[in-house]
């Protein structure tokens, strides 16, 4: 696999990557079966492998078929050299994650917990489930790409296409929470569920930079995303939940790469070169490759910019889709290798493999055992260069703090040194962090993480806002505090904490800080806060409306002011999935713009929306209503004598469907085929159909979406027009 000469003229000593082992020796391994979490010990991979899998589509249901495995490296060479089975009783698995005894699974459709509390790696018990509700209507979109999250939550992505409405195990519909696309989170003492962000596509890929900030990278969509705790997110193909977003959050990348991308990792270690610390790394799916981007801060949020082609692999089959780094610091990189990249079809079923990447002479590493380690060992990898060892070390602390069997006072003395004594503000942050998860700041001593509001480290006074509001109730002296640094803090990053927590505050609680960032005249422009102000703001709206309007017109921010006063005049929210007048209206607009004096019948999911970044053109887009009752684009023509008259159509499809298209003049069908990527062979196609036939006479033209095999039937349309010209002579 040849390396990019860039890449050899910067790092010179560096070599190709080395299979650590290839699974075609496994199996029926294929596509979106095969997760992988590094174990605490850090000479095993767990394996979670889906022998249920079938496509995207569908998989072998309710059958004990897949299963987890544990390979071991014991000596550090680079190969596996043992192989040990977890469980074989798993009818499907979509993410892993190892901590607290145990192994959380996502197996749609549940989130489940397979007990190992001595760490034998023989469960204790069945499966428990944690959660229910996770749909699999695309299997390649459910839950998935689990991580620790620096505040000890386990978090997690899901896809657009999927829809879920999870819950603990019997909980009533009005206890569960939907969700359709954006990133998720589940804390393993408390089990408390929560949407931490909405929004993007089909994210495979969420990490967090030094700074605990969280990004995601996508697919089909921007590929690149600065995440934060409330935010909405430019959302693939469907309308954002809550219909009266009005406009989300972009992505931050100033460069664009082919479609689709797997794996995220910021590289937060030191056996690399210092050029590579703090990139991110992720697979380029249709580029078959690894990437790297970098972020530079703009105002709240970062600009995305391109770092390395860090590994082009010259393979057409080469489908990377997961990354992590090692305890020796290498990146290992998880290759579903199929040449039918989106799962449609599985061409090589046995041909999944994992590659580690390392410079040359990269030392080998005395494999760590952190279960082993004593309290204040723990304490001290939170100042190891390699973060690895920083966050498995700290999920072992909040396992113990969780279990009572923390020497909490010797630990929090060790931290709050290490706080006090830290040099950078990622240092200073990974002591904060690890003194949350042991609850130091429970209790009384909550004071102690309010005094933090004043530090001088920006990043610690934002991150204590985000903690002070974890339990949705912080104290009166927070809030007022909160207000304070709302009117006064200069850091940008602590007025978008701010305004992130607004959500968590009940209603009364959240006018003065909203009132104060609303005047922040520096923040007009900032790519986060006003849309983080307006969705903390938006559901007070109708039953304040007077107050609402005030605090937008005595503030400083044009988009709360036009946000307030169309969500005022907003109609009622659809009911039953049928449009209301507003929502009409709009769609009138769009198919306007779109086909000129065309009307739109029949509209089924998602509604008709305006999308201006599909495939890097403005196009409409269309959902048959039903199975058999097409979308129709329809106006009545007048064909003048004499001219050659051509309806012009440029259209898509979406990237893992088809749909039907059909042109019809009164009852008489023009034309009649299948759209989709399998039969143009190209992103857009353009169709002309001829009406002079029809010269002198008025018809009812109709273009229809039409229901083909009923999996996403979307279609996009650039332009639909009527051309005559006059006939030569």
């Amino acid at each position: 696999m040849p390396l990019s000469s860039s890449l050899r003229k910067l790092l010179p000593r560096w070599r190709y990557p080395r299979v650590l082992t290839f699974l075609s020796l496994l199996p029926n391994l294929i596509s979106g079966s095969l997760s992988r979490s590094l174990s605490t010990a850090g000479a095993a991979f767990g394996w979670s492998r889906t022998y249920n899998y079938v496509n995207r589509r569908s998989h072998k249901e309710n059958v004990p078929l897949s299963r987890i495995q544990i390979f071991e490296d014991t000596d550090s060479d680079g190969v596996f050299d043992t192989k040990k089975l977890l469980t074989d009783k798993i009818t499907f698995s979509s993410g892993i994650a190892i901590g607290f005894g145990g192994v959380y699974l996502g197996s749609p459709p549940n989130l489940l917990f397979i007990p190992d509390a001595n760490a034998d790696d023989v469960p204790d018990g069945e499966p428990r489930v944690l959660l229910d509700g996770w749909g699999a209507h695309d299997r390649h979109e459910t839950l998935n790409s689990f991580i620790w999250g620096p505040d000890g939550w386990l978090y997690g992505c899901h896809g657009v296409f999927t829809r879920s409405n999870v819950g603990k195990p019997g909980a009533p519909a009005n206890e569960r929470q939907f969700i359709d696309a954006g990133i998720w989170r589940f804390h393993p003492v408390t089990e408390k569920f929560e949407i931490f962000a909405r929004g993007l596509s089909n994210p495979w890929g969420f990490d967090f930079n030094d700074l605990g900030h969280g990004f995601a990278t996508c697919c089909v969509i921007p590929h690149l995303f600065h995440v934060v705790q409330g935010g909405v997110y430019h959302k693939q193909s469907k309308p954002h939940v809550n219909p009266y977003i009005y406009d989300d959050i972009k992505t931050i990348r100033d460069h664009t790469h082919l479609s689709a991308h797997g794996g995220a990792r910021f590289y937060l270690a030191d056996t690399f070169p210092e050029p590579y610390r703090n990139q991110l790394f992720m697979c380029n799916i249709h580029e078959h490759c690894v990437l790297t981007d970098y972020m530079v801060p703009n105002k709240s949020s970062y600009i995305g910019k391109h770092g390395f082609d860090f590994m082009p692999t010259n393979d057409l089959a080469w489908v990377g889709f997961s990354v992590e780094i090692g305890p020796d610091g290498g990146v290992y990189i998880l290759d579903w290798h199929d040449t039918d990249i989106c799962g449609n079809a599985i061409n090589f079923p046995n041909s999944g493999r994992i590659y580690r990447i390392l410079p040359k002479d990269a030392p080998k590493i005395k494999r760590p055992n952190i279960p082993s380690m004593s309290d204040l060992e723990l304490v001290k990898l939170q100042a190891h260069p390699n973060d690895w060892y920083v966050r498995q070390a700290r999920v072992e602390l909040h396992t113990r703090a969780a279990a009572g069997k923390l020497d909490t006072a010797v630990v929090h003395k060790a931290l709050d040194d290490y706080l006090k004594s830290a040099r950078t503000s990622g240092k200073r942050l990974r002591a904060l962090w690890a003194l949350h998860v042991t609850n130091r700041y429970d209790g009384v001593e909550r004071h102690t993480l309010s005094n933090f509001l004043e530090h001088e480290d920006e990043h610690i006074r934002a991150w204590a806002i985000q903690l002070l509001s974890e339990d949705e109730d912080p104290s009166d002296l927070a809030r007022l505090q909160f207000q304070h640094l709302a009117m006064n803090d200069p850091s940008p990053t602590v007025r978008l904490y701010l305004a992130s927590a607004l959500q968590r505050l009940a209603f009364d609680h959240r006018w003065p800080v909203l009132s104060a960032l609303a005047k922040r005249t520096e923040d007009v422009d900032d790519p986060n806060i006003p849309r983080v102000l307006w969705y903390g703001l938006e559901p007070m709206v109708t039953a304040h409306p007077d107050k609402a309007l005030e605090v937008a017109i005595d503030g400083n921010m044009p988009f709360l002011q036009e946000s307030v006063a169309r969500r005022m005049v907003s109609g009622a929210l659809s009911i039953e999935g049928q449009p209301n007048s507003s929502e009409k209206r709009k769609w009138r607009q769009i198919i306007h713009e779109m086909a000129p004096g065309f009307a739109v019948q029949n509209v089924g999911e998602g509604g008709v929306r305006k999308l201006t970044g599909f495939r890097n053109e403005t196009a409409v887009q269309t959902h048959p209503l039903d199975r058999k009752t097409p979308c129709t684009l329809t106006r009545k023509l007048q064909i003048p004598k004499g001219k050659t008259t051509t309806l012009k159509i440029r259209g898509s499809y979406h990237p893992h469907g088809d749909w039907q298209l059909r042109v019809l003049a009164d009852k008489d069908v023009l034309a009649d085929q299948i759209v989709s990527y399998k039969n143009i062979q190209e992103e857009w196609f353009n169709l002309g159909v001829d009406l002079s036939r029809f010269g002198g006479k008025t018809i009812t033209l109709s273009v229809e979406n039409r229901a083909n095999d009923w999996m996403n039937e979307f279609g996009y349309w650039p332009s639909v027009c009527c051309r005559s010209v006059r006939k030569s002579i």
